[in-house]
């Protein structure tokens, strides 16, 4: 079982390394597997979007991987679309192409045993934050791990999935930098929520919120929250 206070101390280095990429090589090392991958859909869980992807998985299976648009017919992410509890790649059901893009993972030295955490934010956004090794703990199954372990990993793809959503800001340079918390505001702004009810829902204080909104109408470059609002909707930020 990870102990609670290891895991405090790896999330805290993730939120202080320098790229999602690093904080990759960071879990590697902590639990002791062969690979991390995060895929981050831009559009929640529409699968026609490309998604965002960090990974330390072979050189070649990324390049065979993208070639082959294998994000289509993923298994692991198929899975995700419809579970939010953590899951064993062993409870897939694979089809045809599936089988076969599994195949060609092993022989191209990805491992044959992994498990996947989704998560899902507040504005549908999902991220899936997937282990894989040769083999699991046990030599079977990674399941028993996920019993002991899987609401605690949970915080740490919520973790994850944040530093990637505002790596991504930085990627889209041209587009205003809006803080998560100032999106998530703008957000339900946009749902039609008062300053006092989106401060009971993110658990922040009224004054918080209006600090947010105003930094996030300044950035747009809006004379009004709803100027505001409607540019943020028109640049795909919320």
């Amino acid at each position: 079982m990870v102990k609670g206070e290891d895991l405090m101390d790896l999330r805290s280095d993730i939120i202080l390394a320098g790229s999602v990429q690093e904080s990759i090589e960071l879990l590697t090392d902590f639990f002791k597997v062969d690979y991390f991958t995060l895929h981050l859909f831009r559009g929640g869980t529409d699968v026609g979007i490309i998604p965002y992807v960090r990974t330390n998985y072979p050189a070649g299976w990324v390049s065979h991987y993208l070639l082959n648009d294998y994000v289509r017919i993923d298994p692991v992410l198929k899975h995700a679309e419809s579970h939010f509890d953590p899951f064993c790649w062993s409870d897939i059901t694979l089809d045809g192409p599936q089988l076969q893009m599994m195949q060609n993972a092993i022989a191209a030295g990805v491992g044959q045993t992994g498990f996947s955490i989704s998560h899902v934010d507040p504005f549908s956004r999902r991220s899936v934050l997937s282990f894989n090794a040769q083999e699991a703990p046990d030599g079977d199954s990674w399941k028993p791990f996920l019993a002991e372990n899987g609401d605690k990993l949970g915080g740490l793809a919520a973790d994850l999935h944040l530093k990637a959503l505002a790596e991504i800001n930085i990627e889209d340079a041209d587009l205003p930098q809006l803080s998560p918390r100032e999106s998530e505001c703008l957000k339900w702004t946009a749902e039609g929520k008062a300053h006092t009810e989106i401060a009971i829902i993110l658990g922040l204080s009224e004054h918080t919120v209006r600090s947010y909104l105003k930094v996030a109408r300044i950035k747009l470059d809006s004379v009004s929250l709803a100027q505001a609002v409607a540019k943020a909707s028109s640049m795909g930020l919320i």
